[in-house]
């Protein structure tokens, strides 16, 4: 694949051709980030909104514009055995950027967007990523953590695989060292302060939803 002659400005957005940003905070991130990645179509739906991409990648089979009309760099990745947001996270390590935030990789298909979490599962230790969808801000969690929340901020931990041992305090129902298996056991919990602590012994997705 094709690679930078310079260093991308900071923050880095990758956005996936899901649903677009309607949510302010996902907005507000998309207009203020310096670097936008997208993934095919969503060059297409970033345009219209009124913003240039940095970079397009994947296969190019959704956008509608050729690489003479779109800005920024176009980097085709033809590989069929990888989905263009795997392709446009690797693109990402080989050129050492290592925190990104996704957007756009939620709605419009259930099984993209579940696809499209085990896809950050999948990068979890290799770069510094967190989801954000216009209903929550989703990341994978694993060890000790102490994590930022708002007073009654809707909270749900989902296991990726079993968990042997997970603790959880600072929330409406805590957890102590209790076995999680993937299931919807511990969903629909709530910040009772402004953070709360999470320690587990596998990874599992954290989701944030957001508070208006």
């Amino acid at each position: 694949m094709i690679s930078l002659s310079a260093p991308l400005k900071k923050p880095v957005i990758l956005l996936a051709n899901g649903e677009f940003p309607v949510h302010h905070l996902p907005k507000y991130l998309l207009d203020n980030s310096e670097t936008i990645i997208c993934t095919d179509g969503a060059t297409d739906k970033l345009i219209k909104y009124g913003l240039e991409p940095t970079v397009t990648i994947g296969d190019l089979d959704s956008t509608k514009l050729s690489e003479h009309e779109s800005p920024g760099l176009w980097v085709p990745a033809p590989d069929q055995n990888k989905t263009d947001l795997q392709k446009a996270l690797d693109w990402c390590i080989i050129n050492n950027i290592i925190e990104i935030t996704i957007l756009g990789a939620g709605g419009i298909r259930e099984d993209h967007a579940l696809g499209n979490l085990h896809i950050l599962a999948e990068y979890q230790g290799m770069v510094e990523l967190k989801m954000v969808t216009n209903h929550a801000t989703i990341n994978c969690e694993q060890g000790n953590r102490t994590i930022s929340s708002q007073p009654g901020q809707a909270i749900s931990i989902i296991a990726i695989h079993p968990v042997e041992s997970i603790t959880v305090s600072g929330l409406k129902y805590p957890m102590v060292n209790q076995r999680l298996l993937p299931s919807s056991r511990a969903t629909c919990n709530e910040a009772l302060n402004h953070e709360f602590s999470l320690d587990t012994s596998g990874s599992v997705w954290l989701f944030m939803n957001h508070t208006d």
